[in-house]
């Protein structure tokens, strides 16, 4: 496939002296791929953000805007990161990468906005194939990211053969407790403990299975906000993988 690059894209040179590492989370020892300096300019990715049309985000629970990553960003992340997926997740070596969804994304809802699931840790999928990259791509101290395990079923990752367990005991708790608060979580609580968390850096990029629970350990007295030249601004791509036949 030949992608078409606009000609006032900046040009996103990768860092050839980046190095990844693996991360393990949690009982379940689920690998979480850290990688910094992802970028040799990360400006270049700021600049063609500033460039973006940021809207409300209505598809998904992303608490904020988003726009469309370009697609110039989202095949130079996966040519970064595809090998290592690859490498880390024992995958054959034919394996081939396909867009499930990609954006440019800013935290901005107001905590008295949230949505109940957005106020708690999620997942993207159900499949162990599926991942999420994300590049962190602000210059101001933003919060990070953590991981969790549900203590009602102990699960920290959410595949289709656990979710009606998981759903279960996830109403059930509902109605057994009080109202959750109406934030952002960013903690530990008696449904669920933080495994542990990855520092919003600029120009770092995670990778983790779209099965894991996380959450943005989003401030709300500092990281909400619509500008991407002021906001925590990640890039987020999620993929699907799968062995290419023939």
């Amino acid at each position: 496939m030949v992608v078409m690059q606009d000609p006032h894209d900046p040009t996103l040179a990768l860092n050839p002296d980046a190095r990844w590492h693996v991360l393990k989370i949690g009982h379940e020892q689920t690998r979480v791929l850290l990688v910094d300096n992802v970028f040799a300019r990360v400006s270049d990715v700021q600049q063609l953000a500033a460039r973006q049309t940021f809207t409300r985000e209505e598809a998904t629970y992303y608490p904020g805007v988003r726009a469309r990553c370009p697609d110039v960003l989202r095949d130079t992340l996966l040519s970064a990161s595809a090998g290592m997926i690859i490498q880390a997740y024992g995958l054959p070596q034919n394996t081939r990468f396909s867009d499930q969804g990609s954006w440019l994304s800013l935290a901005a809802t107001p905590e008295k906005a949230l949505h109940p699931l957005q106020c708690l840790p999620h997942f993207d999928s159900q499949l162990p194939t599926d991942f999420a990259v994300m590049l962190y791509a602000s210059n101001p101290p933003f919060s990070g990211t953590g991981f969790y395990r549900h203590r009602p079923t102990g699960f920290e990752n959410i595949t289709q053969s656990r979710w009606p367990a998981f759903e279960q005991a996830r109403k059930d708790w509902a109605h057994r407790m009080t109202k959750r608060p109406q934030s952002y979580f960013n903690h530990s609580t008696d449904e669920y403990q933080r495994l542990g968390t990855i520092d919003y850096k600029p120009n770092r990029m995670v990778v983790y299975p779209g099965t894991l629970l996380h959450s943005g350990l989003i401030d709300p007295n500092k990281d909400l906000s619509k500008s991407p030249e002021t906001g925590r601004l990640t890039v987020n791509v999620f993929v699907s993988a799968e062995a290419k036949s023939g």
